[in-house]
């Protein structure tokens, strides 16, 4: 089995940044732990080797994970460099999948959204 080259220094640095910035016109939706649970620190937890054909599990880990009714997180896997094939990525959480097709350099960023649905 081959083995492939992820670099995920972006992803971390991603995840930091668009987690703990609120958009310029932001809004609580009422409810004061909105605030709270959307600014804390996000931390990726990677396969030491990605394998080329194999699920490769990515966990992504909040700091407060234990979220109360009404909160969901979403994640997107953006390919931002990779061989001729993109890698198949599902993008969950608290665990993502990442599939490369090929061998090479792959380069991914991802996103992690804090969301409320108030009832």
């Amino acid at each position: 089995m081959k083995k492939v080259i992820a670099i995920f220094s972006l992803i971390v640095l991603m995840i930091s940044y668009t987690w703990g910035s609120p958009a310029p016109m932001s809004c609580s939706f009422g409810d004061p732990l909105f605030d709270e649970l959307s600014h804390q620190k996000v931390s990726v937890e990677e396969p030491k080797e990605y394998l080329v054909g194999k699920e490769n599990l990515v966990i992504i880990k909040l700091e407060k994970p234990n979220l109360p009714s009404g909160y969901m997180v979403s994640v997107f896997v953006d390919t931002l460099k990779s061989p001729r094939k993109k890698p198949d990525v599902q993008g969950w959480y608290p665990s993502t999948t990442i599939t490369p097709k090929e061998n090479g350099k792959h380069v991914l960023g991802v996103r992690v959204n804090l969301m409320y649905k108030g009832s």
